[in-house]
């Protein structure tokens, strides 16, 4: 009995040594491991900020972060979620390569006819978020793709002639427009030699609508209506298709107004075609009531639909301008002809520019209560009265212009002209001073003119939970009633009495809010 209990005593204090040595052996060997582990998760979500079934796109979707420690995927499920589980990121405590092993870039390849947004990515092409260092944390670290379906949309437009044959119609204007969807905006095309235009058109509900010449008589519907299907398979679509009837046929008489200008070495040079010219047609037996019309934004005036006959050409000369030839031409007229008239003149004076600044206006630091130029942003003018526009863009300070040179090729460059400039209406940004600002040059032009100025200012929409100033209306009635001080701007009245640039400039009638002086009366609501 003594033996057998000493050999099991033995048995008991040798299998306690086994376990302790097994624990200890298991505890090094964790301790020499410091690679900890990090996840990260997100959505895939379209233009509308909607989830993306990764399950139904084709091929299905799925991201991939690549990183020192190689490279995992995560598949997107059916409500745009995904998800990487473990990604290793090193102890900064115990390895050299600490930051090389926290870089990750995670990136998605988008399927045919799928663009990224953000990070942006062309067709079918690779979305990036680019080398992002990560530490250690507890929660999942969240990511974003932004991405949209695209699907090329061709149109066709046929015309009919008299003698039931067809042919390509050229220069029709088509209008695709979403419906009910904010976050897109109206497109329009012009065909082209062939009658064809395409549109690059986002997954959703479109209108597409062409705009109807006078005369021509509609066979097909002038507007219809497409569903685009973002999880629709890849591949061509049948074109739209439009088709018109051409009127009865009638002379006309085609105008084509250009204008001339002096170089700096005195000589004369072809400033190309003016814009905004009235032109009077009338016939000279008297037999007709006489039409004007005005030069487009290629400088013409088309005189459609006239009987045949002896006619007057006739334009109004405007100031700082004179007539090269004849005012007004005659013209011999005969039935369905297209009689061209080219009318010249010489431009008196000008040296003309717009120039000015596109200014932004932050909500949070490190640029709040500053303004600072936007570079890149798009500023077109357009002469007031017609479709003619140009177009140029801010630099890196916010600066742009439009000079002499431009405004002439443009055909407004003009004494006496009206020109509306715009700054480009892009979503998410608030316009601070009006999105518009006519200007108009002088006449006569002083030799010192150093031209029209028109600035700029926007803000972002406001970040969640910045303090926004609400407008009141006009008919409300005015809190204050006080005289501009001298040195003092619209602004810095709305920060001291708790109301807004905007407001301001309703309540005033006010249409430049950069044109304020010492004295004015103004009511603050």
């Amino acid at each position: 009995m003594f033996r057998v209990n000493r050999k099991l005593a033995f048995v008991v204090a040798l299998s306690a040594a086994l376990v302790m040595l097994f624990m200890m052996s298991s505890i090094a060997f964790a301790g020499s491991d410091t690679t900890k582990t990090i996840c990260v998760d997100g959505y895939v979500i379209n233009h509308r900020e909607l989830a993306v079934n990764g399950t139904k796109t084709d091929p299905a979707l799925y991201g991939e972060a690549v990183g020192a420690n190689g490279t995992y995927s995560a598949t997107v499920g059916s409500n745009g979620y995904f998800k990487f589980k473990s990604l290793p990121v090193a102890d900064p405590n115990t390895k050299a390569d600490a930051v090389a092993e926290g870089d990750w870039n995670f990136q998605m390849q988008l399927p045919q006819d799928w663009e990224g947004i953000a990070p942006a990515a062309e067709n079918a092409g690779l979305a990036e978020t680019g080398v992002t260092t990560l530490k250690e944390q507890k929660a999942c670290y969240r990511i974003v793709f932004k991405v949209r379906r695209v699907f090329g949309v061709m149109v066709v437009k046929w015309e009919e002639l008299g003698d039931g044959t067809v042919q390509p119609g050229e220069g029709w204007s088509i209008t695709a427009t979403p419906v009910k969807d904010p976050f897109l905006k109206p497109k329009t095309e012009k065909t082209d030699a062939g009658g064809r235009l395409g549109f690059t058109l986002t997954a959703g509900k479109w209108t597409l609508t062409e705009t109807l010449k006078k005369g021509w008589k509609p066979i097909t519907p002038s507007q219809v209506t497409i569903v685009l299907d973002q999880y629709a398979a890849a591949g061509a679509m049948d074109p739209v298709v439009f088709k018109n009837q051409e009127p009865v046929c009638k002379s006309q008489i085609e105008v084509q107004k250009v204008g001339y200008g002096t170089d700096a070495d005195g000589k004369e040079v072809m400033l190309g075609p003016l814009a905004g010219w009235k032109v009077t047609v009338s016939r000279a037996d008297g037999t007709m009531t006489p039409i004007t019309k005005v030069t487009d934004g290629m400088g013409k005036a088309v005189f459609a639909g006239l009987p045949p006959g002896v006619y007057k050409v006739k334009e109004t000369v405007q100031v700082g301008w004179e007539v090269k030839g004849d005012n007004p031409l005659t013209v011999i007229h005969r039935d369905c002809e297209k009689t061209p008239v080219q009318i010249d003149n010489m431009e008196v004076q000008g040296k003309l520019k717009i120039s000015g600044r596109k200014l932004f206006k932050a909500w949070v630091p490190p640029y709040k209560g500053t303004v600072v130029g936007l570079p890149g942003w798009v500023i077109t003018a357009t002469l007031v009265g017609t479709d003619v526009e140009t177009t140029t863009q801010t630099d890196a300070l916010g600066n742009y212009v439009f000079p002499q040179a431009q405004l002439e090729q443009a055909g407004m460059a003009f004494a006496g002209a009206s020109i509306k400039v715009c700054e480009a209406d892009r979503d998410n940004w608030i316009h601070v001073t009006p999105e518009c600002v006519t200007i108009k040059f002088p006449y006569p032009l002083p030799k010192d003119y150093a031209g029209a100025v028109a600035n700029f200012t926007n803000q972002q929409d406001p970040p969640p939970g910045a303090a926004v100033s609400a407008d009141t209306s006009v008919a409300g009635g005015c809190r204050v009633n006080m005289v501009v001080p001298k040195g003092q701007t619209l602004a810095r009245i709305a920060a001291k009495y708790g109301s807004s640039v905007g407001a301001l400039v309703r309540a005033n009638g006010i249409r430049n809010p950069d044109l304020v002086y010492a004295g004015q009366a103004l009511c603050v609501p």
